[in-house]
């Protein structure tokens, strides 16, 4: 048998040298065992300078925000004040109620509507003259013969009857026309898109409404289409307020606010 070790060439075999340590290295020590750091501190235990943290959580160091913004955005804060603008669009929708209010009641009391009815009262007078030739229940009803005897009477009562239903649809329309701007004065995006319908629905009855006014106003008309129509430039202006930049940067930023949790 050779005396020397085949595992280290050139050195005498000594059988008794794997009783002194497992797997000895050539270079006498184990390659992987852990150095001592020059600074005194395990390289791959805590940092220096920071504290030590609970189990489960990550270590803190010193002078860094341990919860920064996330995804470095700024929180979202709710807008501070309503622009002017949107302050002149609930005005301007409230004014164009009331005066489209005050043009509905001059229309019912004026004599547009007796001419109106006049116009169409041949017609009418004939259609219920051949009704009640055909059908003699119709020929007895007390209200159809003073109809037919006195029209100018039956005019008259429609007309009163038309005038209180202007006066209540007049405030109906004071109230809806003050909470629509109320809302789109607050910045509620999805009124200001109401508000936006009926206005171009206003801008298009405008012109029958004033046809029609021009038709049967006689004297009255100069001045009832200058009403009706300021109420409806009132209401026009007023939406346009409401989209104008700084009304749709305040709604934008409500909107934002709302979505991260502010009321």
């Amino acid at each position: 048998m050779s005396n020397y070790d085949p595992n280290q060439p050139g050195q005498p075999y000594n059988p008794e040298s794997g009783a002194s340590g497992a797997n000895p290295t050539p270079y006498g020590e184990n390659p992987y065992a852990q150095q001592p750091s020059p600074y005194g501190e395990n390289p791959y235990g805590q940092a220096p300078g920071t504290q030590q943290a609970p189990y489960g959580q990550a270590p803190v160091t010193p002078g860094y925000n341990q919860f920064p913004n996330q995804g470095g955005y700024a929180a979202v804060q709710p807008p501070a004040t309503r622009p002017k603008t949107l302050q002149i669009a609930f005005i301007m929708i409230l004014l164009s109620g009331i005066v489209g209010a005050i043009a509905s009641y001059m229309m019912s009391t004026s004599n547009m509507v007796a001419n109106m009815m006049s116009s169409q009262w041949a017609a009418v007078q004939q259609e219920l003259q051949t009704q009640m030739e055909a059908s003699p229940e119709m020929a007895n009803d007390p209200t159809l013969q003073q109809m037919m005897n006195s029209p100018e009477a039956f005019m008259e009562q429609a007309s009163s009857m038309i005038t209180g239903i202007a006066v209540v649809g007049a405030i109906i329309s004071v109230i809806l026309y003050f909470l629509v701007g109320f809302f789109v004065g607050r910045g509620v995006g999805a009124m200001r898109i109401i508000a936006t319908i009926l206005a171009v629905l206003s801008l298009f009855g405008m012109f029958s409404t004033v046809t029609m006014i021009g038709m049967f106003g006689d004297s009255q008309a100069g001045a009832l289409s200058a009403v009706y129509i300021i109420g409806v430039l009132l209401g026009i202006a007023g939406v346009v307020f409401a989209w104008l930049r700084p009304s749709s940067e305040y709604i934008a930023a409500r909107r934002m606010a709302r979505r991260a949790g502010y009321r």
